[in-house]
């Protein structure tokens, strides 16, 4: 007789996927069934799961303002019953809500008692918003015949764990990550030696604390070097150009409301 997988929790990683992943994805969504057709422009709105590099589960989330879709959940057959699947869609409900979705939809043909114990109910395929029902799941990928689920959002602390922050390229010079409520957001940055991001004005307000290293704010009327432990706020519509020496730097900023470019 076989003997169940034993698992070392502490090898599983779970982490947002990027292009490089997209073989792994398509090999474990088609091994169960599940469509790939319009994967590649998704890839990067998938969670996934590793052990040891292999990926063992999957799980995607499409997002259409403050509608979202969850699709693809998918575990190999010998890490389930572990806590995967669970741990999977915290992680991708925390990933939608970061982005400004409010409410989840899902169309499932053998997992709804799994997402009723998630808060999940049943609801008609008519009651879901326009976009979500021209998705290509709800169109064509999915049978008439699978349950359609709905949660709210709206109400939850949502708590993000490192590997929801990954560090993404913005302007030349710099990565960040950012974390959004519906008034306010904070937004990490590291920026290289002489880096300079041109002046520009925000609609809204803007406060930058440095941890490490140091910005120069060039303002209409004077330049303000910010040293780790200090900040800078800057009101709505007051122009500023940033910029880093010889040193690097490492900073937050609290926006509200926050700017869209960041969701």
């Amino acid at each position: 007789m076989g003997s169940a997988v034993q698992v070392d929790s502490s090898r599983l990683s779970y982490s947002m996927a990027e292009e490089q992943d997209l073989p792994g994805v398509a090999q474990l969504l088609a091994s169960h069934d599940l469509p790939t057709a319009d994967l590649n422009c998704q890839v990067q709105h998938f969670l996934i799961v590793k052990d040891q590099g292999a990926v063992i589960a999957v799980a995607g989330v499409e997002i259409h303002g403050a509608d979202a879709l969850l699709r693809s959940l998918c575990v190999q057959s010998a890490y389930r019953s572990l806590g995967v699947a669970s741990r999977a869609c915290d992680l991708l409900e925390a990933y939608a809500r970061n982005l400004g979705a409010r409410q989840f939809y899902l169309l499932t043909n053998t997992a709804e008692e799994f997402f009723r114990r998630r808060g999940f109910a049943t609801c008609s395929r008519e009651a879901t918003p326009p976009a979500i029902r021209e998705t290509a799941e709800f169109r064509s990928l999915c049978p008439a015949s699978a349950t359609c689920m709905t949660r709210s959002l709206a109400t939850d602390a949502n708590y993000l764990p490192k590997s929801l922050l990954p560090l993404r390229a913005d302007l030349p010079g710099s990565r960040m990550w950012a974390v959004n409520l519906r008034d306010t957001s904070l937004t990490y940055f590291e920026v290289d030696p002489a880096t300079r991001f041109d002046a520009h004005a925000h609609e809204g307000e803007q406060i930058t604390t440095v941890v490490d290293g140091e910005l120069f704010f060039e303002l209409e009327s004077r330049t303000v070097r910010i040293g780790a432990g200090e900040a800078i706020a800057i009101p709505s519509g007051v122009s500023h150009a940033v910029f880093t020496l010889e040193r690097a730097a490492k900073a937050f900023d609290a926006w509200s409301p926050p700017p869209q470019r960041y969701r």
